[in-house]
């Protein structure tokens, strides 16, 4: 099977990644309430079997070529599109096809892709994280998080409260309402990608390009939740890629992302409009080490907040002018018919027990 992941178009350049593996019922698989079924498809998420030296012909506005993929069945794509005009669409579609694979017969396989092209019409660009900033995964604590990811199926998992609504809201714009970019940014996996892109979908979340970590890579600092390397690199790439634009940050109290994006406020002065962080500490904890990186973003000059929900976030930027008027009391209402709807896991947390 051959699966591409949301790519981007930046500098005059289209990138988009791909994956050559071995097709075993997973990515297409349809939405389960078995609990065994969804943790054996989550364990073949994980123990993929990939086809190196394989042959991919790509077309799309760019032209056209053929990739071979790596070791880990990878394929990428990195060419020019200077012809790209300042009118183009949210996404340019780019079709890929497998046309061989040593040592594996199959019928024809085609796969569809597609680019984030950024408006000039964009005001700012949102990054996010995706575990307990989005989607409710509990991970900050490894039990609860294998228990959530492994035992859901995308259809089955829950949006924080007012997620929805206020990512909207902040993507909106004067060409439409994906004027503004939002670019995920997680240390999960490429192989839970399409979980989080139908997880996305049916929530009526924006969609963005994602930066995952490749398992083959770092598979140990994956288990050991190293997470900062690799969050780095990626906010680097961004504002490297779109030097014009500046950026939200959106993530969460339980992987270190406030120490992560006070890090990238120092490396890249004046180019993070805010910082936002969903407070996911169990009640009772007394840890300060949130606050203390989120002084030290203030003290560079760059507003944050910091919640069980987006309230506080959605009232900064009504304020500042990022969103539309009535953004907040929107998501005050998502958030109000959200709180307290049964799970599969229990009512919908807004204050996390331990």
């Amino acid at each position: 099977m051959l699966v591409v992941y949301p790519g981007r178009v930046a500098r005059g350049r289209l990138q988009i990644l791909g994956r050559v593996l071995e097709d075993e019922g997973v990515f297409d698989a349809p939405h389960s309430n078995s609990t065994l079924r969804n943790l054996w498809l989550t364990f073949k998420r994980y123990e993929t079997d990939e086809i190196g030296t394989a042959r991919v012909r790509y077309e799309g506005p760019a032209g056209s070529g053929v990739l071979l993929s790596d070791r880990e069945g990878y394929v990428r794509l990195d060419i020019e599109t200077a012809h790209l005009g300042e009118d183009a669409a949210p996404w340019t579609p780019v079709r890929f096809h497998l046309e061989t694979a040593k040592g594996y017969d199959f019928a024809p396989v085609d796969a569809e892709g597609r680019a984030r092209v950024v408006s000039p019409a964009a005001r700012f660009g949102v990054i996010s994280d995706i575990d307990d900033t989005i989607i409710h995964t509990g991970a900050f604590k490894m039990l609860r998080h294998w228990r959530i990811v492994t035992a859901n199926s995308p259809e089955a998992r829950a949006a924080f409260p007012g997620v929805s609504e206020f990512y909207r809201a902040l993507c909106d714009g004067a060409a439409g309402p994906e004027t503004n970019p939002v670019f995920y940014v997680s240390s999960s996996p490429w192989n839970l990608s399409d979980i989080f892109e139908r997880f996305m979908a049916q929530k009526n979340i924006p969609a963005g390009p994602m930066l995952l970590r490749s398992l083959s890579d770092d598979a140990l600092g994956w288990l050991l939740r190293r997470h900062r390397s690799h969050k780095d690199g990626a906010i680097d790439e961004l504002m490297a890629d779109y030097p014009d634009l500046k950026f939200v940050l959106i993530g969460d109290s339980g992987q270190k992302d406030a120490t992560v994006y006070a890090s990238a406020v120092e490396r890249h002065p004046g180019r993070v409009l805010a910082v936002h962080i969903h407070d996911v500490r169990p009640e009772g904890d007394v840890s300060t080490e949130v606050e203390r990186e989120l002084k030290r973003i203030e003290a560079a000059g760059v507003p944050t907040t910091l919640g069980r929900t987006l309230e506080a976030a959605s009232a900064h930027a009504e304020a500042a002018g990022l969103v539309a008027a009535g953004t907040h009391a929107a998501v005050l209402a998502e958030v109000a018919e959200e709180v307290g709807k049964p799970t599969r896991f229990g009512p919908f947390p807004v204050i996390v027990q331990p």
